[in-house]
C-alpha cells in the first residue's frame, strides 16, 4: 500500500462527499450531523471550502494510491478575539484502513497545516466518550482532555458524551 497524506484540491471534492458521507453512514454515533440530512444537500459545507480554496479552512486526505481512505478537516475561529483558535472536525479513517496508523499520520498532517496560519495557537476537538481508539489518537499526538460536554448527541432516547480536548502549539511535539 502507498500511503499519502495532503491538503484536498478542488479536484478531490467529489471523493470528499463520497468518504464524508460514508462516515456519516457507517458511523452515526460518532458525528453530529447526521447521514440523512447532509446526503440530501446538494453540496457539503467543505466541498465548497475545497472547490474554493479560500481563507484557512481545510481538509487533509490519506490516500491510498489515487483512493481516499480517510479526511480530517480544520476549521479557524473567525472572530478577532477568537482567530487564535481552531477545530479539528470530521476525522475519518475507511473501517478496512483502520488499525493502520493512518489516523495519527492524518492527524499530524492536520497540525502541521494549522500551525503553518500564524494565528492559530490552540487546537479543539470533541470526541464521543465511547469512541476510544479516536480519543488514543488524539492524546498520542499531545491533546489533553479540559472538559465533557454531557448528552452532546441524543439518538432516539440514547445520550452520548463528548470529551472536550485541547492542543496548545507551545506544547507540540511532532511526532
Amino acid at each position: 500500500m502507498n500511503f499519502h497524506y495532503r491538503k484536498l484540491l478542488p479536484a478531490d471534492s467529489k471523493k470528499y462527499r463520497e468518504t464524508r458521507l460514508d462516515a456519516l453512514e457507517k458511523f452515526p454515533e460518532n458525528f453530529g450531523s447526521s447521514y440523512e440530512t447532509e446526503s440530501a444537500k446538494p453540496k457539503l459545507a467543505f466541498e465548497l471550502v475545497i472547490e474554493q480554496q479560500t481563507g484557512n479552512n481545510f481538509i487533509v486526505g490519506a490516500f491510498d494510491g489515487d483512493k481516499l481512505v480517510g479526511i480530517c478537516g480544520f476549521a479557524q475561529e473567525t472572530g478577532p478575539k477568537i482567530q487564535h483558535r481552531g477545530l479539528i472536525i470530521q476525522m475519518y479513517i475507511q473501517p478496512e484502513y483502520q488499525g493502520k496508523k493512518l489516523g495519527q499520520q492524518l492527524l499530524q498532517t492536520a497540525i502541521v497545516e494549522a500551525f503553518k496560519i500564524p494565528e492559530v495557537e490552540q487546537l479543539a476537538l470533541g470526541v464521543i466518550t465511547h469512541n476510544l481508539s479516536a480519543a488514543k489518537v488524539y492524546e498520542r499526538a499531545g491533546f489533553t482532555e479540559f472538559g465533557m460536554q454531557p448528552s452532546y448527541i441524543k439518538i432516539g432516547e440514547k445520550y452520548l458524551h463528548q470529551r472536550l480536548m485541547l492542543l496548545d502549539r507551545k506544547s507540540y511535539v511532532s511526532l
